[in-house]
């Protein structure tokens, strides 16, 4: 009897359960009662064309009586299309649009579009020539590199090998050098009110050092890791080896705000060392022999500076490493550029 009553129990069980999944399999679905055909999602869009926005009901007892489009603090009402220029957007990348419309019953349904916006036009190209050749230790892994009172000042990367240098910029002979903590692996510099601030590349932390003394002064975090930084008006830009570039704030490394960079092509990877030069930015990109001029407020590249033959390779060992570095000589209006583990530094002339 008792085994009788314990297998109709589990029975019951049993049962209760698959009502209980036929219960949720069965439940009604909410569906929405309109519907956003334009743009579609990740819709990518020419800087100067407009964007088609378009929504229309799929229920004929439930219409759309008002709809409206909220880009960035502007909302604009419509009926069940619109036209907008591009030129809304004064940055390039990812944006988003939310659309919103109103239901005869009352109802409001939301939808929020990602587009993505491309310059139009192609990057100039610029040609250079070679003003001077200067020397360059073979064993610096050039991350960062800056001349300033005609002296260069150069981070050099690799954990156990880090180190800070004062170089003359005449000669080359090393006047100041401080080694970095086994534990980082230095990355870009820039000089900010007599102060060098350092990035390391993975451990989210930066330094502070004296700019005559080397003597360290604080340290500040971040969030991504660390590649390039260079100083524009008051504040420090620095570069993680994304398309993004960050505006932080010099006393408090805070983050003020961000800018993509984009070409015709859609979005650049892999910006590393920085430089400002007359309100412009100048990058290396990671793994190429290149230079690209930015726009620091919009981040569209403006201008490409290819640098692939300015030395012939095949006359060195393997141990030549990517183009890094590039400092700016405002005597001259000159950029000198270099790489990690080059025997040289070039002195060259943008040309228009």
């Amino acid at each position: 009897m008792k085994i009788k009553i314990i297998i109709l129990f589990f029975s019951f069980l049993l049962g209760s359960c698959k009502a209980d999944k036929n219960s949720k399999s069965i439940s009604p679905r909410i569906k929405s009662l309109s519907k956003v055909f334009s743009p579609s999602n990740n819709e990518i869009i020419k800087k100067g064309d407009s964007i088609l926005i378009e929504v229309k009901s799929i229920n004929e007892n439930n219409y759309i009586i008002n709809s409206k489009v909220i880009i960035k603090d502007d909302t604009i009402n419509f009926d069940k299309k619109l036209r907008l220029s591009s030129n809304r957007f004064n940055k390039y990348g990812k944006k988003q649009i939310k659309i919103i419309r109103q239901l005869s019953n009352n109802k409001i349904e939301t939808d929020i579009k990602s587009i993505y916006i491309y310059p139009i036009d192609k990057p100039k190209s610029y040609n250079y020539e070679i003003l001077k050749i200067l020397p360059h230790d073979i064993n610096t892994y050039t991350q960062g590199l800056i001349l300033y009172n005609n002296m260069f000042f150069e981070s050099s990367g690799q954990y156990g090998k880090s180190f800070l240098r004062k170089i003359n910029s005449i000669n080359g002979n090393i006047i100041k050098e401080i080694k970095i903590d086994d534990n980082y692996f230095a990355e870009g510099i820039t000089i900010h009110d007599k102060t060098i601030y350092m990035l390391t590349w993975k451990s989210k932390k930066g330094f502070k050092y004296d700019l005559d003394s080397f003597e360290k002064k604080g340290e500040f975090n971040y969030q991504s890791e660390g590649w390039g930084l260079t100083t524009l008006n008051n504040q420090i830009l620095m570069s993680d080896g994304t398309e993004k570039i960050y505006f932080r704030d010099p006393q408090t490394f805070n983050l003020e705000k961000t800018i993509e960079v984009y070409n015709n092509n859609g979005k650049v990877e892999n910006i590393n060392e920085l430089e400002t030069i007359n309100g412009k930015l100048y990058c290396n990109i990671y793994g190429k022999d290149i230079i690209l001029i930015i726009d620091p407020y919009t981040g569209l590249v403006i201008g490409e500076i290819n640098l692939e033959n300015i030395f012939n390779r095949k006359n060195y060992n393997k141990t030549i490493d990517v183009m890094n570095g590039i400092a700016y000589n405002k005597e001259n209006n000159s950029i000198i550029i270099t790489g990690k583990w080059w025997p040289s530094m070039y002195e060259i002339k943008i040309l228009n």
